[in-house]
């Protein structure tokens, strides 16, 4: 790769899989301002305290794979991992669950009315890690979670849809799963680490991304609008670049 900066080259041999669009965004000349800002950013995250103990070639890697991870983990130009996740909701099914998990709270409470409770409605709660089922109602309020409550709970939860605007994957919160998604992984996970891309280098890697993948490549006002939508703080960062 002529001109790839030296300092991301073993990120770009071992952190990189095989993947045909990651190695497209590794290989486009225009990103190469691009990933020598990400080098470049390499090096000012060693100087800190926090990352001394890591070697360069690590922290280039991390770097490397917040913008590679979310192609290979299916959040692509076409958004697949986000449109096979959101498929897979079964609101029927959710609401059988939900069903059943009402069925149990009321078998717990009626297990409460005997004196002496069965040594298996333990493996109840210890299964719910909760405290364990109380042996009569008279003792309920020495716990702040009984199982039975917990179950209610759990079965009005399953009887919504599941709410993706505030999933720890951004790729997640668009309705129309597309290469905004991507963008808003790759935007997230720099961020993590302090890097904040420009603009103009956000329009290029989804630019080679689209026609990588063969869809239509976005305009710059399109880019910038998903830029300001997914500008919103993430709360669980962690998983991002793995």
């Amino acid at each position: 790769m002529p001109d790839f900066p030296p300092a991301l080259q073993w990120a770009a041999d071992n952190v990189v899989r095989d993947h045909p669009g990651a190695r497209a965004l590794l290989e486009a000349p225009g990103l190469r301002d691009f990933w020598r800002r990400i080098a470049d950013h390499a090096e000012t995250l060693r100087a800190k305290d926090a990352f001394k103990r890591f070697p360069p070639e690590v922290l280039a890697g991390v770097l490397v794979g917040c913008v590679t991870g979310p192609l290979e983990r299916g959040h692509d130009a076409r958004g697949t991992a986000a449109r096979a996740i959101r498929d897979a909701v079964d609101m029927e099914r959710r609401r059988r669950a939900a069903a059943l998990a009402r069925e149990l709270a009321a078998l717990l409470r009626e297990i409460e009315r005997e004196p002496f409770s069965p040594m298996v409605a333990y493996d109840v709660g210890a299964w719910l890690d909760l405290p364990l089922p109380i042996a009569s109602a008279a003792n309920a309020a020495l716990y702040e979670n009984p199982p039975q409550e917990v179950l209610e709970r759990l079965a009005a939860a399953l009887e919504r849809a599941p709410d993706f605007s505030n999933h720890p994957s951004p790729a997640l919160a668009s309705r129309k799963p597309s290469w905004r998604g991507f963008l808003r992984e790759v935007v997230a996970a720099l961020g993590d680490f302090g890097f904040k891309p420009r603009e103009v280098d956000m329009v290029r890697l989804v630019a080679v991304l689209c026609r990588t993948q063969g869809t239509q490549t976005p305009s710059r006002d399109a880019v910038r609008d998903a830029l300001r939508a997914g500008r919103a703080p993430n709360p669980e960062p962690s998983h991002r670049c793995q």
